[in-house]
Formats: structure tokens, sequence, C-alpha cells
């Protein structure tokens, strides 16, 4: 008692650090010699400038902080232990017993609801048609892949609720031998957006569902899933949350009893509330993430993320959006330096002011891109004053890669890869409200179905800066809508049928705008027509335009195909610039050159400054010790025969750490105890 009474003393007068370990015990003290067994019993009683150190190993928590308040220089932070690999797991393992149930197609019954699965930490498909894989990467060709809507040579189509399938080869609703009805069809109806509905009538061709709220005739693809009759190839998956009932078609046709099969079941690791000044630092989250709620100042730092968030389509849920990496209502918070891979959903949403995202990786984020707020993105930045800064981002499904919110910062970006499974949209998107002041500068934008940077709206957007960017690849490079934008120093080409820089005359007419020091193949007026027809409207001087010079712009550069994007020597690019006291234009010579690199100036390269292998690696692989507590002989589950394994490791008096269940430094009937505790409960 006494040791405990000046325990809580000292934390009146000095901040606390407070251990947890996979192997602690919830009677312990929380030091390290006596480390509590959960992260909860830390958060209970943290206040600012304590700190968390978690020990390597699995944790199966959902953590709740309310109205528990850092400060400024006392946060109140969570981390690993001297960089020990800390994960925490929002999936179970599927240990109950596997039985034949048809040809290649295994059943277990289940006790609890999961809306993913994995095999050796691998997401496996849910049920779907027509067929898509992750292995071959064809869950991002939805022109393949994707069944589609009936629309005639006018772009007219059926009415909204309804839809009429236009077989596509081998891929024909028709040819499904039963009825439909209560699947859950992913419909991509709205032009941008994607929703998913249950299925309410079926009949040959033609099926019907509750009617989406942005719907167009255009761009009617669709994919089905939620019923048993679309397991059809290995690797697929199916839950029955009625029967709790789950299938699964094992790749090459292996055992699944021999196997390490997990589910999801957990949305969140850590749900923080109210709470100011909580930063969380150097953990990995599989299959679960974590989300803010008015908490200002909140810190996400060194983190990997893998399977953070998924749809619970299999668990009958449509019309909503994932539970995603959340920050609400929530202002100077800071996302850095952490890796966001594999989601079905949005990589990270964050709403209120001044919130910085900074030096991330994203990468295989929404392979369905459906339900998602607004405008559909892979990043939605609400609010004022966001920076986006030295991010790198590939492989993307949404409309829109970053939307970033009002008078923002948008700098030194690696972007690419994205709009897989949406039209329209573009890299950066910028609408209306959120253009005056924003800053696109210093960004890399290439090889995407969609535009590179754009000013979307109705043409009443103005005052935006869009500078020192190199666009190439894309399906069109920069285009504004508005007026008196700024729009300089950007270097841009083959960027297929559309132009590689378009000034919209059209919808506010760019009055105003300054389109100076750029350098591309096509500059124009209009999307796809040339500047003979279509000129660039408002202040357009001192520009390299091939549809001027007949020439390609690739011929003055160093050397594109390596990344290389300076002027050469002698160039006419060099010194051939304007000079603009209002812009943001730095340069060597007598002027500045014209596009986004100076000769003989620094040579800037964007996106994240670390190395990915080294840091988390390729793949979610759990190394031999990362353990789960009661999992005495390793297989990947927790059961009757790690308590028989135990019984006998005391019978013959082998001690071993992980056998140590209670950590009360003995093995013996109390750890028995309570590993059968950690079974039944």
């Amino acid at each position: 008692m006494k040791r405990i009474l000046s325990y809580l003393l000292i934390s009146l007068v000095y901040p606390i650090e407070y251990y947890v370990s996979a192997i602690g015990n919830s009677s312990n003290l929380g030091t390290l010699d006596s480390p509590f067994l959960y992260i909860q019993q830390a958060a209970d009683i943290m206040e600012a400038g304590d700190i968390c150190y978690i020990r390597e190993g699995f944790y199966r928590e959902n953590i709740i902080i309310d109205n528990k308040d850092g400060s400024e220089g006392a946060p109140i932070i969570f981390t690993s232990y001297n960089n020990e690999r800390v994960v925490l797991d929002g999936t179970v393992s599927i240990d109950t017993q596997w039985i034949p149930y048809s040809g290649n197609i295994w059943m277990a019954e289940i006790d609890f609801d999961i809306w993913q699965l994995f095999l050796n930490y691998e997401e496996m498909v849910m049920a779907r048609w027509p067929n898509a894989y992750f292995s071959d990467g064809t869950i991002w060709d939805k022109e393949n892949h994707w069944a589609h809507g009936m629309i005639d040579d006018d772009e007219n189509a059926y009415e909204n609720g309804t839809m009429i399938d236009k077989p596509n080869g081998d891929i024909a609703l028709e040819n499904l031998n039963f009825n439909i009805q209560g699947a859950t069809a992913i419909l991509n109806v709205g032009s941008f957006k994607t929703y998913s509905r249950e299925v309410l009538t079926h009949n040959g061709n033609t099926f019907t569902y509750a009617p989406v709220d942005l719907w167009k005739t255009k761009h009617h693809d669709y994919f089905l899933e939620k019923r048993l009759e679309f397991l059809d190839t290995e690797g697929e998956w199916f839950y029955n949350p009625d029967s709790s009932k789950l299938y699964f078609w094992p790749p090459n046709n292996v055992n699944p009893n021999m196997l390490n099969i997990r589910g999801k079941i957990q949305s969140y690791a850590f749900e923080i509330n109210n709470s100011d000044y909580i930063e969380i630092r150097n953990l990995e989250f599989f299959g679960t993430t974590l989300k803010f709620d008015n908490c200002d100042n909140a810190v996400l730092d060194h983190c990997n993320l893998f399977y953070p968030s998924c749809h619970k389509r299999m668990l009958g849920i449509v019309g909503t959006q994932p539970e995603m990496t959340l920050f609400n209502s929530s202002s100077y918070c800071m996302v850095s330096n952490s890796a966001f891979r594999y989601t079905d959903g949005s990589a990270i949403e964050m709403y209120s002011n001044n919130n910085t995202i900074e030096n991330c990786y994203f990468y295989h984020i929404d392979y369905t891109a459906t339900d998602l707020n607004g405008l559909m993105t892979t990043i939605q930045m609400g609010g004022s004053n966001n920076i986006f800064r030295r991010n790198t981002l590939h492989k993307m499904g949404a409309s829109a890669t970053l939307n970033p919110g009002n008078t923002a910062i948008i700098e030194f970006n690696d972007m690419s890869d994205s709009g897989h499974m949406q039209s329209d949209g573009a890299l950066v998107q910028c609408m209306v409200g959120q253009q005056p002041d924003v800053q696109i500068r210093y960004n890399w934008l290439h090889d995407t179905e969609k535009f590179g940077a754009r000013f979307d709206g109705e043409g009443d957007g103005y005052g935006g800066h869009i500078h020192h960017n190199v666009i190439w690849n894309v399906q069109g490079g920069i285009m504004v809508k508005g007026h008196d934008h700024n729009i300089y120093n950007n270097t841009a080409f083959d960027n297929g049928d559309k132009n590689d820089i378009i000034i919209m005359i059209e919808q506010g007419g760019n009055e105003g705008t300054y389109t100076i020091n750029n350098i591309a193949n096509k500059i124009a007026g209009h999307r796809t027509g040339n500047y003979d027809l279509h000129p660039v409207p408002g202040n357009y001087e001192n520009n390299w335009n091939g549809y001027e010079t007949g020439l390609d712009i690739k011929s003055l550069l160093v050397d594109v195909e390596n990344y290389n994007f300076t002027p050469i020597q002698g160039s006419e690019l060099i010194d051939n610039g304007l000079v603009n006291q209002n812009l943001d234009i730095s340069y060597n010579g007598s002027s500045p050159d014209l596009g986004a690199y100076e000769y003989g100036g620094e040579y800037w390269i964007p996106g994240i400054t670390w190395d990915l292998n080294q840091e988390f690696g390729e793949n979610f692989i759990p190394p031999e010790n990362l353990f789960d507590l009661g999992d005495i002989n390793n297989d990947f589950n927790i059961d009757i025969l790690d308590v028989i394994q135990l019984v006998d490791m005391i019978l013959n008096d082998i001690n071993e750490n992980f056998a140590d269940i209670n950590n009360d430094q003995n093995i013996d009937i109390l750890d028995v105890i309570q590993l059968v505790n950690i079974i039944l409960y």
C-alpha cells in the first residue's frame, strides 16, 4: 500500500512513464518491471506529460479516451518501447473447425461477425460477380472486371433505380442462373460517384435498387456482392451474418484447418474524444485504425497502417462509408512519417482547420471507391489553412485524390496512378470556395487516368496559384475554371488527348488570370481544341507552347525519362521568363527561366524522404518473436491445444517467458487458469 501511495504522490508532481506488455498483468503497477496487460489501463490514469510505453506484441483492444487533455509541451503520448514492434490488431483467428461444404468450398461456424478475411495477413476477395483478384491486379480493372449498364447513342438510359445490363463478352447478367434479389450492387452511376445498394428485384438482364442522389446517363458500371452463389473461384469468401456461417475457397485447395485465417472484427483501436494534445507514435495497425473527434493538436507519427478500413457490405450494411482513419472537428493536428496501405474506403479524412499531412506514403487506396463523402476523394481535408506536403501516393481508386480544403498549401508531393474506379476528377481537385489563395506548387503529378491539378466548379472560383509543377502522362494536365488565377512556371507534356494546360474560356472566362513562364506541348483555352481556335484568355505571356512552336518540349529538357526536367544548357527556356513581384518566382540569371526548374538552381525531388522498405517493409509479416499472448504452440490459434502444451511444460519443468501468462515470474497452474480465461472470454 505504501508503494502505491508513493507512486500516486509522485504522479501529482512529475510526468509518469507507464508500461504495458502483452505478457503483463492487469493487477500490476504499470512500471517497467511490473507492466500493465492492457493499454486502456494506462489511458485511464494518464495526465498531461505522461507517456505510455508499449512492449512488443499484438494488442486487441478498443482503447477509449474521453475528456483527457495533454498540454502544449506536455502531451499525452502512446508509443512503442525502445522501437519494439507493437501491432494494434483488429482481427481474430478463425480457429473453429472448417468442414467441406460443396466442391472446393469449406464452411465454418463462428460466433462473431467479420467483414474482411485474411490468409497469412493478406486480404481475400469478397465473393463477387464479375470476378476480380488482388493477386493479378484485376481488382483495379473496371473496364473488364465490372459489368456495364445499357446506354444508347444519345446517352439516354433507363430511370434512376433501374439497371439494364449491357453484355460484355462472357459478362452478362442474364447468364446467371439464379435470382440476385437481396444481393449488394456496387453502382458507378453518377459520373464521379459510386454507391452501394441492395438489389430489390431481378428479372433477366434488369434489376432495381433504391435510387441514388446523383445520377447521370453515363458511366453506368457495376458489380455484385453478398450472395453465396458468387463464391465460384479460389481466394473468395462469403459470410452469412444471419446463420453465422463463413464460407471460403482456399487457394490451391489446401485444407483451411492448416492455414492461418483471420477475420476483421474491429473498426478502431483508438477512439479519442474531446481530448487535446494526444500523440500516437511508432505503432502499427493491422485491420484497424483510429479516430479523433473534437481533439486539437493531435499527432499521428511514424505509424504503419495495413488494411486500416473496410466497408461492412458483407454484413448487409449499404449506403454508408467505412469507418476510416478520421480527425473530425480537430484543428492543428499533424499526421507525419506514416504509411497507409490497402483500404476499401478513403485513406484519411481531416475536418477543421490548420491540419497537416506530411511525409506520408499512400498505396492501394479504395479499390471500389464506394459511398465516399463529397467529391469522392482518397484524402479529404475540410476547413481552412491545411498543409499537404512531401507525400507519395499511387494506386488509388477514387475520382479525386486530394481535396485540400480552403486556403491550402499542396507542395512537394509525388502523386500518380489514380482514379481507376470512377470517372472525372483529378489528383488535386479544388472547388470554387477552395481556390482563393490556394498554393499548388513543386509537385510531380503524373501517370494517371485523370487530370493533374484542377480548379473546378461553375467558374466562380478565383485567386488560386498553380506553379512549379511537373505534369506528364495524365488525361489533362492543369485545368483552370474561374478568373484571376496565377498559373506560372509549370512544365507539362504527353497528357493524352486533352491539353497540357487548359485555361478555360467558358464558365467565367479567366479574365484577369495570369498564365506566364509555363512550358507545355499544348496550352489552350479549351480541353482539346488547339490554341489557334481557342486562345488562352487573360494575361498570357512568355510561355513556351508547342501549338505555337511546332516542337516537343521534351527536346529542350535534360532527361525526362530519368526525371530530370531541367532546361538544357543554352536552351531558349533560360532567362526568358517574366518577373512578377506578386508571385513566388526565384531565379539565377537576368530573368526567370521558363518551366518548373531553374537552370543552375536547386533540383527539388518531391515525395517521402524515407525508404518504405527500410522503415516498414513492403508487406505485413509478423516477426517470429511477435506472438499472441496464450498462443503457446504458435499456430495462430488460442485454444485447448495451447492449454495441453502449457500443462506439459509445467509437468516437465520447462520455463519459457511466453508461457508466463500472468507474468508473475512463475509457470504454474495460475497460468493455466489465466489461459483458460483468455479462451473463454
